[in-house]
């Protein structure tokens, strides 16, 4: 399931966030960090911010969905192509090739931005590696900008990257979403695909068990709502009721475990 920004729904706390990695790379702050339980959307933030950002003229960003390289060589090379650079053989050369290219934006008045994702999976030798980056700079400013999306097991895998967390500027966190909030999420949802009012397709119990299966991820929350309206279409039933959301998480169990199964198993 594609992170797609246009379904995407704008909490109050994503729209924190959003504004948060936004100020980052505007007051070109170094460094810029956003966390979240897997399945929040800091993926879908993410493409948000490249649409936004390589809209503006005075940016220019470096989008990498993912950097599990694991030496400081490969990671030079990823972040050299996630701007269009292409890399040359040695670590030296790139890192040369790096310093110049933000040079040259900065001349151009343009402000690099590498956006990301996936930070959790960056390994402990490429955390120095952005820590070394984000150290590029003139008398007066920031040479690059690094917004980095991670789950919420980023901070263990920092334990002992002072100067990473030393040069942190800006922080951001993503909750899951209450039920309210779940709820105007899935009415914008089929709003953006052309459909009608919420009520004409689940009945509120519906509504509260979806929210107490999911806890309200919005990953899975797509994922039950998509398998309940293909439930209720081969059975002919226009709205879902919680018999028909209890049927779906039974038909599901051998495959899914859904975050109240998760929570229940840490106890």
């Amino acid at each position: 399931m594609q992170p797609d920004p246009r379904f995407a729904f704008p909490s109050a706390e994503h729209k924190v966030a959003v504004a948060k990695m936004r100020y980052a790379a505007d007051q070109k702050r170094g460094l810029a960090v956003l966390t979240g339980p897997v399945g929040s959307g800091k993926t879908t933030i993410a493409n948000q911010l490249q649409m936004t950002w390589d809209a503006d003229p005075t940016k220019r960003v470096g989008f990498l969905p993912s950097a599990s390289v694991r030496l400081s060589s490969a990671f030079y090379r990823l972040v050299l192509e996630a701007f269009g650079i292409p890399a040359k053989r040695t670590e030296a050369d790139n890192r040369r090739l790096f310093e110049r290219f933000l040079l040259d934006e900065y001349h151009a008045q343009r402000h690099p931005v590498l956006l990301l994702d996936e930070g959790q999976n960056v390994s402990p030798r490429n955390i120095d590696t952005l820590s070394d980056m984000t150290n590029f700079q003139t008398a007066q400013t920031k040479l690059i900008t690094v917004v980095m999306l991670a789950q919420d097991n980023l901070p263990k895998k920092l334990d002992g990257k002072d100067a990473f967390r030393s040069r942190i500027a800006v922080v951001g966190h993503l909750d899951p979403l209450n039920r309210e909030e779940m709820r105007l999420m899935i009415a914008h949802r089929i709003a953006t695909a052309g459909g009608g009012a919420i009520d004409t397709y689940f009945t509120d119990d519906a509504i509260t068990g979806i929210h107490q299966i999911t806890q309200g991820v919005p990953r899975d929350i797509c994922v039950l709502c998509d398998a309940l309206f293909v439930n209720g279409y081969v059975r002919d039933q226009r709205k879902m009721d919680l018999a028909l959301v209890e049927r779906t998480l039974s038909e599901m169990a051998r495959e899914k475990q859904w975050p109240v199964q998760l929570k229940e198993s840490l106890k």
